[in-house]
């Protein structure tokens, strides 16, 4: 990661930069309504080359010099939950590629896809101009929609919001282990115990070592979550049956 973040490195490459306006909409609510219909045309712009290069193709050369005539679907994009979705335009407490909505999270069968083709059919549906946006939003909300009536990637050939929406590490894999598991491991053992259990491991180099425990930590960076994740199982084994 050190390697990967330095400038020099060219690891990434700054494509644009996003303008930051502030709005004046009446009703607050739509400020960010708008600041996502500014985003996603902002998008559509910066992003028109890569969608040709969908469309029709674009010869390029591997690392032996032969051309190939490649093709380029948007196939990862990788941001936190409120961001994606703002980018797959729905509301939020809904899921990214289901069709489900918070009240069903914790059925025990999977809901359908929430693809693209879908979420442009319903947007179909709605009979109101989207530059009355308050009105607009209000619509969308039947179908738990954000309000975004030309999403970026609506023209983009082989590009999916259900496909390209990737897990973001820290906060859909570590936070969440720190949030939901190790809540449910605390149950069977009780903080204390928990806590002692880490904090007798014995140091192994280049893991992180919780002599204290891990109960009180209040700043814990993704590499301690993911070496609390590594100890886990052997914490709690033998806790419950």
């Amino acid at each position: 990661m050190a390697m990967w973040n330095k400038v020099s490195s060219r690891a990434f490459l700054l494509n644009a930069l996003m303008p930051v306006v502030r709005f004046i909409h009446p009703v607050h609510q739509m400020h960010s309504v708008l600041e996502a219909h500014l985003f996603h045309k902002c998008l559509d712009i910066v992003l028109q080359p890569f969608k040709g290069a969908a469309r029709i193709g674009q010869m390029m050369s591997d690392p032996t010099g032969n051309l190939h005539h490649c093709f380029m679907p948007l196939a990862a994009y990788i941001v936190d939950t409120p961001e994606a979705c703002m980018l797959a335009c729905i509301c939020g407490k809904t899921s990214l590629v289901t069709m489900a909505s918070y009240k069903d999270f914790g059925n025990a069968f999977q809901h359908e896809c929430h693809t693209g083709v879908r979420m442009l059919s319903q947007l179909s549906h709605i009979q109101c101009n989207p530059n009355d946006v308050k009105r607009y939003f209000t619509l969308c909300k039947d179908f738990r929609l954000s309000g975004i009536a030309e999403p970026f990637w609506q023209n983009w050939p082989l590009s999916d919001s259900a496909n390209f929406l990737m897990p973001e590490l820290l906060h859909h894999w570590y936070w969440a282990f720190w949030d939901h598991d190790v809540q449910w491991c605390m149950n069977p053992l009780g903080a204390p115990e928990l806590d002692f259990h880490y904090s007798v491991l014995h140091p192994i180099v280049g893991m992180h070592h919780f002599k204290d425990g891990i109960t009180a930590l209040k700043q814990v960076t993704g590499r301690a979550q993911r070496d609390m994740q590594c100890y886990m199982v052997a914490v709690i084994a033998g806790a419950a049956s």
